[in-house]
């Protein structure tokens, strides 16, 4: 342990040293991932897409899932109604936290801890974003570790010009959120503060009074400066905290109570609270040598820290999740849970409340390379990169009994220690190196990057030590051509990976993965049709504390060959009703079919018994979005629909009304905009227009609903 500590404090040092003498990137790349503007999705090798900020004001979303909803291929599995614990997965990869796709802020790594453990429980606040590109196909797998599905990257707003402001909403449920963007730029040095806030009461009305909302703030600094030399230099400091205080519980209700009141919250969850403290610090430091030559350096810290108070069960009883699919089999668990009757002080009868504390911590250097040179009639765009990555977790769930008395919960005064106590490290090393090859009509793109990771996880109850290495190189090619100036084919291959758990006796993840479709920029719109089929070769589960017995808690399982088939399908388009009015038009759909290949038993609880052909969980077979906007001169009016069919939550094929579920939704979205003037501009919004009641997850325990009708208004000042 003390050598790799040292040898991994020697590699930052010594990458330190080295950013000193290493600048920034040409101004309009300094932050870009590989989109960078809608004019640029066509050059991408494969599918991409890019949310700009028009986008992401036209709604003013604070759920993530909300706002990918117009990015066809992305899977999500709301759960508290915000957005705040997001699960998002792409093509066919596991939507739970999120765990299988790799999330950056300006192209660094930004969960806690990617390699140790991948579940995101912090993302950025989407009103301090500019843009959100997210990456699919063979472009993927320059953004690791977890390259099965895509990347999404979170592109901060620029430093280019002085800009303040206030930004001011209020809605239902006391719902708030306050923002102050403050700017300046003096000669060669350009700094913004954005200070932001924003929370609600909640919208579920807890069984015994009392708040169900949350409080999320957040302080950003970013500083830059070019420098004046021959070359083009640039650096980029940026220091970043957020906090969160939420009233939020993994307990659901039964279908029967969701029935009747879906908003409804049990007595037992009244003690449930998440508390979060994030800090960030980023620096970008590089050069531009030539119109050829660019080298950028990335350097990086986090700081994250949560405590999860909420009901897990009970101490010596059935998993909750049982008790709420079957109430009438556990009568005297279901009546705890609702507080109507009082525990009888046996361990049976003892409501289990864990603490469930986690630290994590992460750090690393980041260097890449990119070269433009030509052949003859052949140009190269040539990119190499390299990363150092160290990343750990510091788990301590707490174990605390509590007895029901007359619809309270009372401490039962027993000190019963920790269900789970460990640490795991991961030390990460990846290389990447790719060409764009351009010949004519014809674009090409190789890849190939290589992760070498050394994982050691300690269970500090026993003592036990467990330390696994993993070494992968996967390579994706991607093809283009150009067959008119409005129409290009594309097609691509690529394999996927993402690394086991430090410590763990599962495989990694491994899948080879096929895109081909076309696109289409004209008079017409913009028209994307994409097909894609990933082989899994080793699918990987990760159980969760909220998982049911068998499961271990952090345990790994392998549930072999699974093959995921779709097709993604997007349009937009303007069209001019007059000088100063304009029809807007965006369609969005996703179909996708899977089939585990292999009949077998699983210790995975989201698994259990799975019999070839049966589909994975958490894939809708259908999903899309519309949107139509009026835009005049100073106003517009736009409306969007989007649904999702029914989502099987276990393995299973054919009717998927029984069982756990998620059901079949529609929601409306309304917004109407007024620019007052060149400072003022208001907003209304109506979210759930229609008051959609949909139950949107049975996961971790019981039936979970949408958010419902939700009126906002916001105002801005510019100044």
């Amino acid at each position: 342990m003390i050598k790799r500590n040292a040898l991994r404090y020697l590699v930052l040092v010594t990458m330190g040293a080295l950013v000193s003498i290493v600048h920034a990137e040409r101004n309009d790349l300094e932050e870009i991932v590989v989109i960078g503007s809608e004019d640029e999705i066509v050059k991408v090798p494969g599918s991409g897409a890019l949310l700009t900020e028009d986008d992401l004001e036209r709604f003013d979303y604070v759920d993530l899932h909300q706002t990918l909803s117009s990015i066809p291929g992305m899977y999500v599995r709301e759960e508290d109604g915000f957005g705040l614990r997001p699960n998002i997965g792409i093509r066919g990869a596991t939507p739970d936290r999120s765990q299988k796709i790799t999330i950056l802020e300006d192209g660094i790594l930004i969960t806690p801890a990617p390699y140790s453990a991948p579940a995101a429980y912090y993302v950025p606040n989407i009103s301090r974003i500019e843009n959100i590109e997210v990456l699919k196909g063979p472009s993927a797998i320059s953004q690791g570790p977890h390259t099965v599905a895509g990347a999404i990257n979170f592109v901060t707003k620029p430093l280019e010009e002085t800009s303040n402001q206030i930004d001011v909403s209020f809605g239902s449920d006391e719902y708030y959120k306050v923002q102050g963007l403050l700017s300046g730029v003096e000669e060669r040095t350009a700094w913004q503060l954005d200070l932001n806030s924003f929370g609600s009461a909640g919208f579920k009305d807890l069984d015994s009074g009392g708040d169900t909302g949350f409080v999320r703030s957040e302080a950003n600094l970013k500083i830059q400066h070019d420098f004046d030399s021959k070359r083009e230099q640039r650096i980029v400091f940026k220091l970043g905290w957020a906090d969160e205080d939420a009233d939020e519980t993994y307990l659901g209700l039964t279908d029967a109570d969701f029935a009747l009141e879906p908003t409804r919250r049990y007595r037992a969850s009244q003690l449930a609270n998440f508390e979060t403290d994030h800090l960030t610090f980023h620096l970008n430091y590089g050069v531009r040598f030539s119109e050829e030559l660019s080298l950028n350096t990335k350097v990086y810290w986090h700081e994250f820290n949560r405590a999860w108070k909420k009901l897990d069960g009970f101490i010596d009883g059935p998993p909750l999740q049982r008790v709420l699919t079957s109430p009438s089999l556990f009568t005297n668990e279901y009546l705890l849970l609702k507080g109507d009757r009082d525990s009888d002080r046996s361990d049976k009868d003892t409501l289990d409340v864990t603490t469930n504390d986690r630290s994590f911590n992460s750090m690393g250097i980041q260097v890449t390379a990119k070269y433009e040179l030509s052949t003859g009639s052949i140009d190269h765009q040539i990119a190499a990169g390299f990363r150092y990555h160290y990343d750990e977790v510091d788990r301590d769930h707490r174990q605390e009994g509590y007895f029901m008395v007359s619809g309270l919960m009372v401490s039962d005064e027993q000190n019963r220690g920790s269900k789970v106590q460990n640490h795991a490290e991961t030390d990460a090393y990846s290389l990447f190196l790719s060409d764009q090859i351009s010949f004519g009509q014809f674009t090409m793109t190789l890849g190939v990057r290589h992760e070498e990771i050394e994982g050691e996880k300690i269970n500090l109850q026993t003592n036990l030590e467990t330390e696994n290495d993993q070494s992968k190189t996967t390579g994706g090619l991607g093809f283009s051509w150009q067959v008119s100036n409005d129409f290009n084919v594309i097609a691509g291959v690529y394999d996927g990976f993402s690394p086991a758990a430090p410590g763990s006796n599962a495989e990694p993840e491994e899948t080879t993965n096929f895109e081909y479709g076309i696109r289409y920029r004209g008079e017409y719109g913009n028209l994307d049709l994409i097909g894609f089929f990933s082989d899994y070769e080793n699918l990987l589960g990760r159980c969760r504390v909220s998982d049911p017995p068998p499961c271990v808690p952090g345990a790994e399982y392998n549930g072999g060959a699974v093959e995921v088939a779709g097709a993604e399908l997007s349009y937009d388009k303007e069209i001019e009703i007059s000088a100063d009015l304009l029809l807007t038009l965006s369609f969005n759909y996703t179909y996708t079919e899977s089939a585990f290949q292999e009949t077998f038993l699983s210790g995975f609880s989201q698994w259990g018994l799975v019999r070839k052909g049966d589909s994975l969980p958490y894939l809708p077979e259908h999903m899309g979005r519309i949107e139509l906007g009026v835009i005049g001169s100073n106003w517009s009016v736009v409306a969007a629909y989007r649904s999702q069919s029914e989502m099987r939550e276990e393995p299973g094929r054919g009717d998927i009304e029984d069982g756990l579920h998620a059901d079949q939704y529609g929601i409306v979205d309304l917004t109407g905009t007024w620019r007052i003037n060149q400072q003022w501009e208001a907003q209304l919004l109506l979210l759930n227009a229609f008051d959609e009641d949909a139950i949107v997850s049975h996961r971790p325990y019981g039936a979970r609903p949408s958010k419902p009708l939700t009126a906002v208004g916001r105002v801005k000042y510019n100044f």
